[in-house]
């Protein structure tokens, strides 16, 4: 079977676009026979993707053809030379090939089975195209309903002649409306350029849509270089760690999993960073329920805002006796406030209401941590604690927690505890924010936004941003989904 039968084989075969960084975005790249249209203002780059698209198949077997509405293929040539792109070289090899027509004649020849575009296309088997631009396509019509037309015919000649194609179109301002050409075809990437610092515009790439493969969602910035474009991939620390998933928790939810590496792993600070109104009491209730499901002991320090009869309440909605669980010597909490005890654990409870600073310093790493580190020597098991930044804010003081916190951060790595601490990003001043995110392996944000709560894992082991997920509340176990 020649090339030009085993193009129409698999819709979901994926093709490399040739601009680095891009086909992670796209999780390898764009699916064979897919229609792209590129869309963004003049000199953010759209004739470059188009190029480096079409270079990327000739190295692989898969000749190209370029039609320009405008442009001369001289203009071209010399552009493309910047970056070590010799189209004549290419065309000389039957592997490239650039063409001007006039909107007209393209329009008229793609309607006709052995006109000249077919002719284009089986000359060099061809199996990429760019048309530059589809705007003068939609400006050459009168109406909405002729315009939609040629549109139409345009993408079913595209499909007949089994091409993957990149469709560039013009766009001054931002738009109000969606273009009919975006619903049409089976992929947008918008360029754009975002102000940023002073006096300077970031250029910036987004997938919006993209049939037939995974998208990396958000905004990504984007460099010319030498070879051409260049999309920079999210900042990964070079010093991450890959986690092992045999040896990771789960989190109750598989997309939460999924950002984090598998799940929950042992050892690591998890910052909870929420606003004054995203409720994430299920969220880490979910998480802790399965840590106790694995028979993780724990440390619980008591914020103001939830008691211990409640949290006993709680994970009954998880089927977990927590009382048997603390009788157990699996768990201890720490009480902030003078709060009526459970008598059946007071024993299992530290009563710090009336510490001052220095004492509650004393009673953390003397009492708590030692604590901690002498079962974990005498024994079997592994510890995890939590606790809320903002009710030691509200206690000790923001430089009390300056002046702990890093220690606190050392004898958790020493001891190899996994720790939860919940921060009310709205009520922690922006210097204690910024050492709680740099101190943590691991970052969980949730929100609310226009009635919808949201949550978004900004930091990871891996280094890899997961998308803003939906937050929607449910009925069962773990009373809550990622969307």
């Amino acid at each position: 079977m020649d090339n030009h039968g085993k193009r129409g084989i698999s819709m979901k075969e994926l093709i490399k676009t040739g601009i680095k960084g891009l086909d992670m975005v796209l999780s390898g790249g764009i699916p064979k026979g897919n229609g792209v249209v590129i869309t963004g203002a003049p000199g953010t780059g759209k004739t470059t993707i188009g190029v480096q698209f079409l270079h990327q198949g000739t190295m692989i077997g898969e000749p190209g053809l370029y039609i320009t509405f405008e442009e001369l293929p001289e203009q071209i040539y010399s552009d493309m030379l910047n970056y070590g792109i010799d189209i004549e070289k290419l065309e000389g090899e039957n592997l490239l090939k650039v063409v001007t027509l006039s909107p007209e004649i393209l329009l008229r020849e793609m309607l006709q089975p052995s006109g000249l575009f077919e002719e284009l296309v089986q000359s060099i088997n061809c199996q990429r195209v760019v048309i530059d631009s589809l705007s003068l396509i939609k400006y050459l019509e009168q109406g909405d309903q002729e315009m939609r037309k040629s549109i139409y015919s345009l993408k079913n000649s595209l499909v007949r002649n089994r091409l993957t194609s990149l469709l560039i179109v013009e766009q001054s301002t931002r738009q109000s409306e969606i273009p009919f050409e975006n619903f049409l075809f089976d992929g947008v990437i918008q360029l754009d350029f975002v102000e940023k610092f002073d006096d300077y515009k970031e250029r910036t790439l987004e997938v919006v849509k993209m049939r037939g493969t995974k998208v990396f969602e958000g905004t990504h910035t984007y460099r010319f270089i030498d070879e051409g474009i260049y999309l920079v991939p999210p900042h990964i620390p070079v010093n991450r760690v890959t986690s092992s998933y045999d040896s990771s928790v789960t989190t109750g939810d598989k997309l939460l999993d999924k950002s984090l590496d598998g799940g929950i792993q042992k050892g690591l600070i998890y910052l909870l960073e929420v606003d004054s109104i995203a409720g994430y009491k299920r969220i880490l209730m979910s998480i802790v329920s399965e840590l106790l499901k694995k028979d993780r002991k724990f440390a619980y320090l008591l914020s103001n805002t939830i008691t211990i009869d409640e949290l006993l309440k709680l994970f009954k909605s998880y089927n977990i006796d927590l009382e048997e669980y603390i009788l157990n010597k699996k768990g201890v909490f720490t009480e902030q406030y003078n709060r009526v005890i459970n008598p059946k654990i007071a024993s299992h409870v530290y009563n710090i209401a009336n510490l001052d600073n220095e004492s509650f310093k004393a009673f953390i790493f003397e009492e708590l941590v030692a604590f901690v580190k002498n079962d974990l020597d005498s024994r079997d098991g592994e510890w995890f604690w939590v606790y809320n930044i903002n009710s030691i804010l509200e206690k000790r003081g923001i430089d009390f927690v300056k002046d702990i916190y890093v220690e606190l951060v050392a004898a958790e790595k020493e001891i190899g505890i996994t720790s939860f601490v919940i921060c009310n990003a709205d009520k922690t001043d922006k210097e204690t924010l910024a050492l709680l995110q740099q101190k943590s392996d691991v970052i969980i944000k949730t929100w609310v936004y226009n009635r919808y709560q949201y949550l978004q894992v900004t930091k990871s082991q891996s280094g890899v941003v997961s998308a803003p997920y939906i937050v929607e509340t449910i009925n069962e176990i773990p009373f809550f989904r990622l969307l």
